[in-house]
């Protein structure tokens, strides 16, 4: 009934899903797993996209930015240019100029000496020019003869100087009159020979009326103008910007913060070679957003190179932001989704730790904290399955209760008439030799002994009881063999009050009496020593009875200890002897057999008995019983 019970409560447990759960995965593992899938992955994709959309979306805003930004550079190139070509078209409205540089007509690097007079009139005009001009490092003007007048001291320019020596100069040859910007040079008319590079806007002068070329005006550009120029625009620190003519010839040049110059890699690559160009190229292994934007007005063109990385510094900081993001949702989530798959299996997992505990054994466990929901009416369920297995197991326990009851009985009846027939038979013995008062003394024991057995109805008693039962027992036995047998007890006071049952020690005493020590009795001359102990240890009792017997070999203790088990020995059965209440073993001795299935009627499978021992030495026979106080 037990059993059956037990595989019940297996299949209500696996139908609820536990057994196929705890094969694979428990089922709050599931439920976070679920959880977790179906917040985090919309969250996922959804950062993902987001993130995609902003970085495309900040990438073309970024290049947007470059390329007004250059096309501005560009604006702001040409309004300083048409200042600068405004101001060279001055001289031809002043007749004054125009009057002294057709005094000094001639060939390039004729011209000796001008007039004090002259130079005066033309350093005031000059001068007047670049006042409040810092861009300006001179204006000069130059007659076809190499007469130079300028608003710089005299000590700082050459009064006459040959403009044919030098290459720069020559592209203002042919001009016919345009304005015309020549690269970063080092003029040749500055006395001092550590002057700087200057960009110089050039223009050949010719006469209003005639045509007729009068000489060139020079305006020194310093290069600084360009650096401040750019100065006030947000430009990227690590970018290049370079303005080139049309020519592809570098006029001025902003590297970026590692000093690197982005001119020669661009010509190598001919890259200088395209107008207008937007795109994203390579250059010694880096990637560049290359912008250009070219001026019909000035023929100049504005080049941005500008880092990738640059660029996309900010989707890279917007990355690690959706990414702290991310794992703050996730860790928010997943402890969300713990709360919640424990708050909603914490009813199954306190239903599964019952239900185990049935299938151990015990049938007292009950539900007592419960909702209305599903897992509520499942609790409700079981409790009412409980009470009813409960009300079954009680009475299929009472009626085995009964079943061993009578079968202790029948075990006892069995047991007593033997021993008083060995008493009876020492009474004889002891009446043939006429000892009368040993009689008496074994009369008096027998007495003792016969209620014991018969008047006491307990069927457990105290240890102290049954010693007195055994004293009464070696009391005869000592008459029997004239004070041949000793039996010394070892017992520990705490262990006195323990409850044992009826009629267990004494079989092993007569035991290891007749079939032990026997041989050393009845004249031997050597006696028989016989120790009896008891020893608490935790919750086990544990009772001994050593001899000085003969002993035995060890496999025929191996088939004795198996033989009172039930269990195998070298790989064959041993089954109990044909009758479990009474074993003989050499002929004569009662069989442990029925006191270690005692032992398992009363107290269950944990109690039992063991024989150990040698030959020659003696055998010694131990109880193991979980304790029992009287009164408990």
């Amino acid at each position: 009934m037990a059993e059956r019970t037990l595989n019940f409560v297996r299949s209500i447990r696996d139908f609820i899903g536990f057994s196929s759960i705890r094969k694979s995965i428990n089922l709050r593992s599931k439920l976070l797993l679920l959880f977790l899938a179906l917040t985090l992955l919309p969250l996922s994709l959804q950062g993902v996209m987001s993130y995609a959309h902003f970085s495309q979306t900040l990438d073309y805003k970024t290049e947007q930015f470059t390329i007004d930004m250059v096309r501005q550079i560009n604006t702001n190139l040409n309004r300083m240019l048409k200042d600068f070509e405004r101001l060279s078209l001055l001289p031809l409205y002043d007749e004054t100029v125009l009057g002294i540089l057709r005094k000094y007509d001639g060939a390039m690097g004729s011209g000796t000496w001008a007039k004090s007079d002259d130079y005066q009139k033309m350093k005031l005009y000059t001068s007047a020019q670049a006042y409040d001009r810092p861009e300006i490092r001179g204006i000069h003007l130059i007659s076809n003869s190499g007469i130079l007048f300028s608003n710089l001291d005299s000590l700082a320019v050459k009064p006459v100087w040959d403009g044919s020596q030098e290459k720069w100069f020559s592209e203002l040859r042919g001009t016919e009159g345009i304005w015309h910007l020549l690269p970063p040079h080092i003029p040749g008319y500055y006395v001092s020979g550590q002057e700087a590079e200057y960009i110089t806007v050039g223009r050949e002068l010719r006469d209003p009326g005639t045509l007729q070329r009068l000489g060139y005006i020079l305006i020194d550009i310093r290069l600084e103008a360009f650096g401040q120029l750019l100065s006030n625009l947000n430009f990227e620190q690590k970018a290049s910007l370079m303005i080139v003519d049309s020519q592809q010839r570098l006029i001025f040049e902003k590297t970026s913060t590692d000093g690197l110059s982005a001119y020669a890699p661009l010509l190598s690559h001919g890259k200088l070679q395209n107008y207008a160009d937007n795109q994203k190229i390579a250059l010694d292994g880096r990637s560049y957003l290359h912008v250009r934007h070219h001026s019909g007005y000035s023929g100049l063109s504005v080049i941005s190179l500008t880092p990738i990385t640059v660029i996309q510094k900010e989707s890279g900081e917007m990355l690690t932001f959706t990414i702290g993001l991310a794992l703050l949702c996730m860790a928010v989530v997943a402890i969300l989704a713990v709360l919640v798959s424990y708050r909603v299996t914490r009813p199954l997992i306190r239903l599964k730790h019952h239900m185990i505990r049935v299938e151990q054994g015990d049938f007292s466990q009950r539900v007592t904290q419960y909702s209305s929901d599903e897992l509520g009416q499942i609790s409700r369920g079981f409790n009412r399955m409980m009470e009813e297995i409960h009300r079954l197991f009680h009475e299929v326990y009472m009626l085995e209760i009964q079943e061993r009851e009578a079968e202790l009985s029948a075990l006892q009846s069995q047991m007593n008439p033997h021993f008083i027939y060995n008493t009876l038979e020492s009474i004889n013995m002891m009446a043939v030799r006429q000892r009368h008062d040993e009689v008496s003394a074994m009369v008096t024991a027998l007495g003792r002994l016969l209620r014991y057995t018969i008047d006491k109805a307990d069927r457990m008693v105290t240890l102290r009881e049954e010693l007195a039962f055994v004293y009464s027992y070696v009391r005869i036995q000592q008459v029997r063999y004239n004070g041949e047998l000793e039996i010394i007890y070892d017992m520990d006071e705490e262990v006195n009050d323990c409850l044992v049952p009826k009629l267990i020690l004494q079989p092993l005493v007569e035991n290891a009496i007749c079939h032990g020590v026997e041989g050393r009795l009845a004249g031997s001359g050597t006696g028989g020593m016989i120790w009896v102990s008891a020893v608490l240890f935790d919750q086990e009792l544990l009772i001994s009875v050593r001899d000085n017997g003969k002993g035995m070999e060890q496999e025929e203790l191996d088939r004795l200890n198996a033989s009172i088990s039930g269990q195998t020995v070298s790989g064959q059965n041993v089954p109990p002897p044909a009758n479990p209440i009474l074993h003989r073993h050499a002929g004569e001795s009662l069989g442990l057999h029925n006191i270690a299935q005692r032992l398992h009627l009363v107290y269950g499978k944990d109690s039992g008995l063991s024989v150990d021992g040698s030959p020659g030495q003696g055998l010694v026979v131990t109880l193991s019983i979980h304790l029992q106080r009287k009164g408990d």
